[in-house]
């Protein structure tokens, strides 16, 4: 059996290109011992991975040229010598960029699915999407009725839960984006009371006009101007989440901070980062939460899917261009 993997074939040079990977195929090694074999039915695509193309390590680690591009995914398992999975079950983790993947099992999380399909667990369910927005907007940023709320990337994977889960606390909720389509997508399908399209200038002057109190919680998943655009009008008592700053990770060794930040001080606010990993221990109750919603139909997560792992450079790039709305997902 083959596997065809998405490596990395260099190191970008500022925003990634297709050109700095490449499509190999390879023969599958047998099973060993403890080992399953697995093919890959999606894979998520998210901005974390950028940070792992660099030479430098950071949080999320530094992969290696001529290896699989680092990706969290669903599968399923084709054969087993590992004695909690079997033949046909689905599972979720660190598939990496290919088709099929022979690892330990013990890697591996066996997801039920006779509710949801697997796919869930990347969007509105996953770790990286559904939990680590929960966890921002909900135990991280405390977001409560009649706040008024303002998030940046709205219409990405995070943002686009982020808003819906600050709408079903009570919040008035803000989306900033990039285009009229996506400003339009905030308003009239994920039911934001208002939206901001950065690209189209006067961010300072509609943060004022849709937020004349100020903002009470803001969950910022980019950074750099548009933080201190926002911080400028946080409200008393304000918390600002930093989930990410997608606008800096092309060059990590020149991070940009907030000018702004005394306003925290000002305004008696706090600023907060967090990675979702902290809060493992609160997973389950996050996930039947997120479900509960998604039943009601008070949640809904649109899906971006690209076909063919061949498209996985693509699909990477289309993440920071900002091609997408709702989850982006590849499905090799």
């Amino acid at each position: 059996m083959k596997n065809k993997k998405v490596v990395l074939a260099q190191r970008p040079q500022g925003q990634p290109q297709e050109s700095d990977f490449r499509v190999i195929e390879e023969d599958l090694a047998p099973l060993a011992e403890d080992q399953v074999l697995l093919v890959t039915e999606h894979l998520s695509i998210d901005a974390f991975i950028r940070t792992t193309l660099d030479e430098t390590q950071g949080l999320h680690g530094s992969m290696e040229l001529n290896t699989p591009v680092i990706a969290l995914g669903v599968a399923r398992v084709v054969s087993s010598q590992f004695e909690g999975l079997n033949q046909g079950d689905a599972v979720f983790g660190p598939m990496g960029a290919q088709t099929h993947v022979v690892a330990p099992g013990a890697m591996f999380r066996k997801l039920d699915n006779d509710d949801v399909p697997p796919r869930s667990y990347l969007g509105a369910l996953g770790m990286t999407t559904g939990l680590t927005a929960y966890a921002g907007m909900i135990t991280v940023g405390k977001v409560a009725a009649g706040d008024t709320v303002v998030v940046s990337a709205a219409a990405g994977a995070v943002g686009t839960v982020a808003c819906q889960l600050a709408k079903i606390a009570g919040a008035r909720v803000i989306g900033i984006a990039g285009g009229s389509a996506k400003v339009d997508y905030l308003v009239n399908q994920i039911g934001c009371d208002a939206a901001i399209d950065y690209k189209a200038g006067g961010v300072v002057q509609a943060l004022k006009t849709h937020a004349p109190d100020g903002v009470d919680v803001f969950f910022d998943n980019v950074g750099g101007e548009l933080l201190d655009h926002v911080l400028d009008q946080i409200a008393k008592s304000a918390r600002v989440v930093i989930c990410g700053a997608i606008s800096q990770y092309n060059d990590m060794s020149a991070v940009q901070g907030p000018n702004s930040y005394l306003k925290i001080a000002e305004r008696n606010a706090s600023m907060l980062g967090f990675t979702v990993d902290h809060f493992m221990n609160d997973f389950p109750k996050m996930e039947a939460d997120l479900a509960g919603w998604i039943a009601s139909g008070e949640l809904r997560m649109p899906e971006h899917i690209v076909e063919g792992i061949d498209q996985f450079p693509k699909a990477l790039t289309m993440l920071f261009t900002g091609q997408h709305m709702g989850k982006l997902m590849v499905t090799p």
